[in-house]
């Protein structure tokens, strides 16, 4: 064969081989995609683009007011968020400002405010304590965490990897944050009595009580004082803050009120003895804003590989928390860009010596309870913040140590999961409760890098043990003595071609699991809103109402454009889970589903059905044990289904999807048919 046969042979083989072809129309369709991609995918890092022309000027009261409530909470907060984190009181204060002004700029929820936590308190606390006689300051190690922090979470933001957090199933997750709450609370007890002690939990539990004589008798009366007075204030709120404007407000800021009253009664006790207090004083002082530099070279390459727990908890803390208050209020958040917005404010805020921020449940209910309409409010909150940091410093100096612990406790109590949320894990799922407990033991006294990799190990080793030990059954023939009729798996249609336009059907090929839960759950509603309008009513409020944010409305538009929906499609009224391939199911995997029907409701009204078909025994009796009740659909009229508390289960995928309820007097469905095909979600 000659050269110029050998060519051609080249060349057809070329033209002819599969991979090359289709990676020459991919890259063809990515170059013609790209201009629009590039500009969609940069408005999408800049939101306040997107809602602020769109912002009704009545709503500047109520930002405002927000904003200002929002930021005289963060006055004692910051301050005793960094006394966690064993870092100067100003620094905490210097952790404040920048991550409102940031959020206004990138932020996707109304209601959230970030600043500092006590989870990265404590968790930035450990850090600082293990690279003790290191030579490094506190808050200098404090920022190479924060910039830790930011880089991890602008890698995972913007290449949208946001789904390895899943791996953190709910379980373990409340445990670790239980513990971690008990941690703290101990650890602010020494400050409440006027004794030092040691760290670990077994170290202070022993110590405090050796110490009892030493207890100082003034700072027990200021910091208990402290506590009473914050306890009755959210006690009359819940009574009469409905009632009354002013007791709302003053609820609101009972932190503020608390630090206000007992600064001003420490200067007026301790003016005249400035170097020997009657009790210890946290001696802020603010001298304004840092002058901005970089962390060393050499302090951030000993704290990037430790700063991943503390990533892991916050991006889990403010996700969860920016999701909850989107569902609550109507809006959708966009979790990559919550994470771009993290990356950001913590990477440019370590150069002012801060500590690392991320989203604070109590603050984001303040915040949403006052009112706020959208992250315009960052503004003020961050501009009170930067007054506080140049006028209030010598106001700062009188604070008693023992009032910021008493409004750590106070705040910190309230992440502490009940007992009987672990008596539901033990119903539901074994493993689950295992896996919680060994985070919650192991993170209270051990460490809580340790105590959160204990728990995902088992839960990662566990569901990979069971699936490569996979359990065989046979199925008995009628004619067998073994064979009971009861048993009998339900005959589930292997495929179906034709499901009416107002329904969704979704078969799952394997288990919902914590690895996989929230990623279903979101692939599910997706193609719910692509190809189903919402109810009318729902439609009609939104518009009566018109929502701050739009970034829910551009997913859906564009999620329809590229399915090549162009008009309204019609209204959701049934969705079936087909679950004939789901052989186990969890804690985090109920929670999901749990979330999906919620959201089922929200958006398609309280008629919406959500069916179940093909459940098996074993993920039936953990439904149950969950406190999900499922029945038999044959068993309950169509028209009674609303008056019970569950779901249907049916024996056939054609009585799940062609079953009509009499929705409305007169409304007739109609007999479009939509050709379902095998699309994966």
């Amino acid at each position: 064969m000659g050269v110029a046969d050998k060519v051609n042979k080249f060349r057809d083989g070329v033209k002819e081989d599969h991979t090359i072809q289709r990676i020459k129309r991919d890259s063809a369709r990515a170059a013609h995609a790209l201009p629009s991609a590039s500009i969609n995918y940069i408005l999408d890092k800049v939101p306040v683009i997107q809602w602020l022309p769109k912002y009704n000027p009545r709503w500047i009261l109520n930002d405002m007011l927000a904003g200002f409530t929002v930021g005289v909470l963060l006055i004692p907060q910051s301050l005793a968020y960094a006394k966690i984190a064993t870092i100067p009181g100003e620094f905490g204060l210097m952790s404040s400002w920048l991550p409102n002004f940031a959020y206004f700029i990138m932020g996707t929820s109304k209601d959230m405010s970030t600043g500092p936590t006590s989870l990265m308190g404590l968790l930035t606390a450990e850090i600082i304590e293990s690279l003790h006689g290191e030579g490094f300051t506190p808050q200098a190690i404090a920022s190479a965490v924060a910039m830790s922090i930011g880089v991890y979470s602008l890698l995972v933001g913007l290449l949208k990897l946001g789904f390895i957090l899943e791996f953190v199933s709910v379980p373990v997750l409340n445990g670790f944050v239980s513990a971690v709450g008990i941690v703290i609370m101990l650890g602010q007890i020494p400050s409440l009595f006027g004794v030092s002690v040691g760290t670990g939990t077994a170290t202070i539990i022993h110590e405090l009580f050796a110490q009892i004589p030493q207890f100082e008798p003034r700072t027990i009366g200021i910091g208990f004082g402290g506590i009473i007075m914050l306890v009755l204030l959210e006690k009359i709120g819940a009574r009469w803050g409905k009632k009354s404007k002013v007791i709302w407000l003053l609820v609101l800021g009972r932190s503020a009120v608390v630090l206000v009253i007992f600064t001003g009664l420490s200067y007026g006790l301790n003016k005249d003895r400035k170097d020997d207090p009657l009790f210890a004083l946290s001696k802020v002082k603010s001298n304004g804003i840092a002058t901005p530099k970089m962390p060393e070279p050499a302090l951030f390459t000993k704290v990037f590989s430790k700063a991943v727990v503390p990533f892991i908890a916050m991006a889990i803390e403010h996700l969860a928390i920016a999701k909850g208050f989107g569902r609550k209020n109507d809006y959708v958040i966009d979790q990559s860009q919550e994470l771009v917005y993290l990356g950001v404010t913590n990477f440019f805020n370590s150069f002012f010596s801060s500590m690392a921020v991320g989203g604070a449940m109590s603050r984001t209910a303040v915040n949403s309870n006052s009112g706020v309409k959208s992250p315009f409010y960052g503004l003020f909150a961050g501009g009170f913040v930067l007054l506080a940091i140049f006028f209030l410093s010598p106001a700062l100096f009188w604070i008693p140590k023992a009032t910021l612990a008493a409004i750590i406790v106070t705040a910190v109590w309230h992440i502490v999961s009940p007992p009987s949320v672990f008596a539901k894990y033990w119903k539901t799922s074994l493993v689950d409760f295992i896996a919680s407990m060994l985070s919650f033991w192991v993170t209270l006294f051990v460490s809580t890098e340790i105590g959160i990799a204990c728990a995902v190990g088992f839960s990662v080793v566990y569901h990979v043990l069971t699936s490569a030990f996979a359990k065989v059954q046979r199925t008995t023939h009628m004619d067998e003595p073994g064979h009971s009729p009861e048993k009998t798996q339900y005959p589930i249609y292997d495929s179906y071609s034709e499901v009416p336009m107002d329904s969704q059907v979704f078969k799952f090929n394997e288990g919902i699991i914590f690895s996989n839960a929230y990623h279903v759950k979101g692939k599910c509603f997706d193609v719910i809103q692509t190809h189903n309008s919402g109810s009318v009513v729902a439609l009609e409020a939104q518009r009566a109402n018109r929502n701050w944010s739009v970034s829910g409305v551009r997913k859906v538009r564009k999620m329809r454009e590229k399915a090549g929906i162009l008009n309204e499609p019609p209204t959701i009224q049934i969705v079936v889970l087909d679950m004939s391939m789901v052989a186990k199911i969890d804690t985090t995997g109920l929670v999901a589903l749990s979330d999906l029907k919620a959201d089922l409701v929200r958006y398609g009204g309280e008629e919406t059905e959500l069916r179940f078909v093909g459940v098996h025994d074993d993920v039936r009796a953990v439904f149950h044990r969950f406190g999900w009740e499922l029945y038999d659909a044959e068993s309950v009229h169509p028209n009674n289904r609303s008056k019970s508390k569950g779901n249907p289960v049916y024996s056939s995928m054609a009585d799940a999807v062609n079953e009509r309820t009499e929705r409305v007097a007169g409304e007739e469905i109609g007999p479009e048919i939509r050709v379902h095909g095998s699309e994966k979600v």
